[in-house]
């Protein structure tokens, strides 16, 4: 989950460099690229607020949730910005005015398109049984994203627009890089949107070519959706192995015990475990009995790995492949909490006098 949080951190920060270039460079004008640069944290750490308010927490689904959600925060605050440079490219020497007037034009516009999207995520979680459980928390957890969008956008962008924006002063332009880099840009761009236009005549002329490459689309599509490998919940690398071993049911616990052990010094054997907790007498899956057995894997950090969860997992199935007097399996814990109830276990240690403390410590951080 660490490393699912940091790389939300990475995507928030390369979706915040992305914003500031793109944003610069078309509206070319620094203080125009604050305004998405601090609407942008604003809806996302409102989005955690609400999230503690529903009792979410910091899953998968919510964290892919929050990724694709960095990316439409920023349309609204972007319009917003775009609409009050309208205004003073009209002429307007104000940014409050400019602000107030291109509030009025585009605020029903922005309404509008958030009541739209609202309308695509919300009614996903209404969704009963396993399937809705997830839909819930990714729909909700995007549709209060957007919202919190829209309420920026008609409230905090006009107000930054109206602090930093000012009318176009009627001075003569820098001739320096960046003057010259703008100058190429737009005349760049402008040809660009010429070609553009005239590819949409020439397809408007001949409709059979984006009616052809729509099917043509559409049929890999199918074909594709044919042969991807489907599945109910996607894995995902925990950094912990649970293993079950399973011998017959006349074995005895010093039996079951000396397989446990030959089991764990199979894992140990691999540098990828870091610590191993193993039980007799009981099975995660199984249940109790003389008969049973498991072992609970943890992994080194993944920054750390060269292998992920499925070729460990692998290798420790080849490994254990001689063992004929019982059945190991080696499995990934559940992905997601809420799908299956936890299963509970005593576990008890015997420490010495003097080392409570310290051994204390370290179980609590490796389980």
């Amino acid at each position: 989950m660490t490393a699912s949080i940091d790389k939300v951190v990475h995507t928030f920060v390369e979706a915040f460099i992305l914003v500031f270039i793109v944003v610069f460079i078309f509206l070319q004008d620094f203080r125009s690229t604050l305004i998405p640069a601090i609407s942008v944290p604003v809806a996302i750490i409102g989005t955690f607020f609400f999230l503690k308010l529903f009792g979410f927490t910091i899953n998968l689904l919510t964290l892919f949730a929050l990724i694709l959600a960095i990316g439409i925060v920023v349309d609204d605050a972007i319009v917003v910005v775009e609409a009050v440079h309208a205004k003073l490219d009209e002429g307007y020497k104000s940014g409050r005015k400019a602000s107030i007037d291109a509030l009025g034009e585009i605020s029903g516009a922005i309404i509008s398109i958030t009541l739209i999207m609202a309308a695509v995520f919300i009614p996903v979680s209404f969704i009963g049984g396993s399937a809705g459980m997830f839909y819930k928390q990714f729909g909700l957890t995007l549709a209060i994203a957007i919202t919190l969008s829209a309420i920026n956008a008609l409230t905090l962008s006009p107000a930054l627009c109206a602090l930093f924006l000012k009318g176009h002063q009627d001075k003569k332009p820098k001739r320096g890089f960046i003057q010259k880099f703008y100058v190429a840009f737009n005349t760049s761009f402008e040809k660009v949107t010429n070609r553009y236009v005239d590819a949409i005549g020439f397809f408007n002329k001949k409709k059979w070519i984006p009616i052809g490459i729509l099917l043509a689309c559409t049929a890999g599509l199918y074909l594709i959706s044919r042969t991807t490998p489907t599945g109910f919940v996607p894995k995902e690398d925990l950094g912990t192995i649970n293993c079950e071993i399973s011998l017959p049911p006349a074995a005895s616990l010093g039996r079951t015990g000396i397989v446990t052990r030959k089991v764990v010094a199979i894992a140990s054997s691999i540098p990828e475990i870091s610590n191993i907790m193993a039980e007799t007498g009981r099975g995660r899956l199984s249940g109790s009995g003389n008969n049973y057995g498991m072992l609970v894997m943890s992994l080194i950090p993944w920054d750390k790995r060269h292998r992920d969860v499925d070729q460990i997992i692998e290798e420790l199935f080849e490994k254990t492949a001689n063992i004929k007097d019982a059945e190991v399996k080696f499995y990934t814990p559940r992905p997601s909490r809420d799908l299956v109830p936890p299963v509970d276990f005593p576990f008890s240690c015997r420490i010495r006098q003097g080392e409570i403390l310290p051994v204390s410590i370290r179980l609590v951080k490796t389980f």
